[in-house]
């Protein structure tokens, strides 16, 4: 049906529904709510419901106000606003716009009545979570219709399902939590960002979890959760600290080993609600019995090792204070040194370099000579990842990534939608299931997130489907990764003219940080304040409270494990 076909159909009913009536109904079903409520120690926003004999634009505006203020009711005083079949299927949790903070929602009101909010919109939250970063100057159009009941009284009898409302409302309604999936080869756990009500935070992320992984992360990463399980009852209660997951019959199907990481997926996941201190398990009401402890896996893993950076014909180690030798590296005096990658700690791979722009070789020790493991034009800075592959492409991209290992072998990575790109800047993340990179296409940058295609025993072998970062990014040259849900780009927003450091969460916002002229490259540890920045003229910045601080200088191409 049309929308003009089913307003007309709502307004005939609505008549109906109002027809003598000398007020609008306040009854209706009871309906359960989930018990995993917040702690209450925030600011409750009031909200109030309609004035008598406001115009529509009034109403409009009342309604949005009590929206904002929806999580504390669970927009009752919402609905108080609407009439009709409305005021019980209309859905706030469909679709979250939110607007920038700058701007108030303009109301306006069409030769057919039509009352419209438009406002600039920052980013949309879907209904499982998905955060979408909106690109600037998107505008957001939410259309309003309204008739008078025999009251008198005007009500909205037909709107969009979602609601719109500020940065603020937003966070005070809505955390960022992570549910956690498995790496191929179930050694490590793989966050996908997900936003949810603060009210049901617990029930949201073991839905998010029972129903999968996003399209574009689903090639890259397992469940150990059989399919078809589902919650028994349709809420996770948390009391006193421990949230109570009941799980249908079909988790059984999960063989004894497969069930210690059931639950480690559902602890890591579940433990990142701020009212959950512990997790427990069961299956229709019978405990969910595990024959062997819950595995400890691999969660972001933790960088301790000191950077690298590159000083004439060598590599020194940054130590926070000044640069010293590498233990057991040795100059380079024939080759061109730039772009080094380290393997992470008490893990494979090799140390390696860029030789000139056309050579990826091994960095020479006192145990081994340098070996060349790829030799092709304009290569990208390689990244080295947990499973000891090192990454690399030629600038031109042909539609694969290359990787390599220690002895030399190497292997083509797919990544179709690549073809006919300039690559500029490639990082694997720290559990190996996702790649995000930095390419230029018609003359535009891009900053792009795949999850990263392996056999069981960790070869690389392609890259899915990408979905962009940083739509408020102008122009990106540099990508690093800070965390498991953040990675750190190079570049510039709005009318900024000095490259700056964006801070883009995967499935979140973007903040910014200030510029730091001729940048070039950025690099992370552990968190944003591991940060460093390398110059076109040899200097090394690292961050400082709010800013950042020359470190040091002649060295170039600063660089963390990965």
């Amino acid at each position: 049906m049309t929308r003009r076909g089913r307003l007309a159909a709502v307004l005939t009913l609505v008549a109906l529904l109002l027809t003598g009536c000398a007020s609008l109904p306040r009854s209706g079903p009871v309906v359960a709510g989930d018990p995993d409520l917040p702690d209450s120690d925030g600011v409750a926003l009031v909200a109030y419901g309609p004035a008598p004999d406001a115009e529509p634009q009034a109403i409009v505006q009342g309604f949005l106000r009590a929206v904002a203020a929806g999580a504390g009711d669970e927009f009752t005083m919402a609905r108080e606003f609407l009439a009709g079949p409305v005021s019980h299927t209309w859905n706030p949790r469909a679709q979250v716009w939110v607007h920038a903070a700058r701007d108030e929602i303009a109301i306006s009101q069409a030769a057919d009545g039509t009352v419209r909010a438009s406002a600039t919109a920052v980013a949309s939250i879907d209904a499982e979570g998905r955060y979408t970063e909106a690109a600037p100057d998107t505008t957001v159009d939410l259309d309003f219709s309204l008739v008078r009941g025999a009251d008198g009284q005007w009500r909205i009898v037909d709107l969009e399902d979602g609601i719109l409302i500020s940065p603020a409302d937003f966070d005070a309604q809505y955390a960022q939590l992570p549910v956690y999936f498995l790496t191929a080869d179930r050694e490590a756990l793989v966050p996908e960002t997900r936003w949810f009500s603060e009210q049901h935070a617990a029930t949201a992320v073991v839905r998010g979890l029972l129903e999968g992984p996003s399209p574009w992360l689903a090639a890259g990463v397992t469940s150990a959760i059989p399919v078809g399980t589902r919650l028994t009852v349709d809420s996770v209660s948390v009391l006193e600290g421990i949230a109570e997951v009941d799980l249908s019959p079909e988790v059984l199907a999960a063989e004894p080993e497969q069930r210690g990481l059931v639950m480690a997926q559902l602890e890591a996941s579940l433990r990142s609600v701020s009212s959950v201190q512990a997790v427990r398990v069961t299956v229709a009401g019978s405990p969910f019995e595990l024959e062997e402890p819950v595995p400890v896996l691999v969660r972001n893993p933790y960088v301790t090792a000191n950077p690298v950076v590159v000083s004439a014909d060598e590599l020194l180690r940054f130590n926070g204070l000044d640069v010293v030798p590498v233990s057991g590296a040795l100059p380079m005096p024939d080759a061109r040194l730039r772009a080094p990658a380290l393997p992470y700690e008490n893990a494979e791979g090799p140390m390696v370099v860029l030789d000139g722009t056309d050579r990826l070789v091994t960095v020479a020790t006192t145990e081994a000579a340098p070996v060349v493991l790829v030799e092709s034009p304009d290569l990208v800075a390689p990244t080295v990842d947990r499973h000891g592959w090192v990454w690399t492409s030629p600038r031109s991209s042909d539609g694969a990534l290359v990787a390599a290992r220690e002895n030399g072998a190497t292997v083509p990575v797919e990544a179709s939608w690549l073809a006919g790109s300039d690559i500029l800047s490639l990082r694997v993340s720290r559990e190996g299931a996702r790649a995000v990179i930095v390419r230029e296409s018609e003359g535009a940058s891009h900053v792009e997130i795949a999850a990263v295609v392996r056999d069981r025993d960790g070869t690389p072998r392609a890259l899915g489907d990408p979905v962009r970062l940083g739509e408020v990014l102008t122009s990106a040259s540099a990508v690093t990764w800070v965390d498991e849900e953040t990675v750190a780009v190079l570049g510039t927003s709005g009318t900024d003219e000095a490259p700056s450091v964006h801070l883009l969460t995967v499935g979140g916002p973007t903040t910014d940080l200030p510029a730091v002229e001729r940048a070039t490259t950025v690099t992370a540890g552990t968190g944003d304040r591991t940060l460093l920045l390398g110059t076109s003229d040899g200097q090394l910045f690292e961050r400082n409270g709010l800013g950042w601080s020359l470190a040091v200088t002649a060295v170039a191409d600063p660089a963390y494990p990965g």
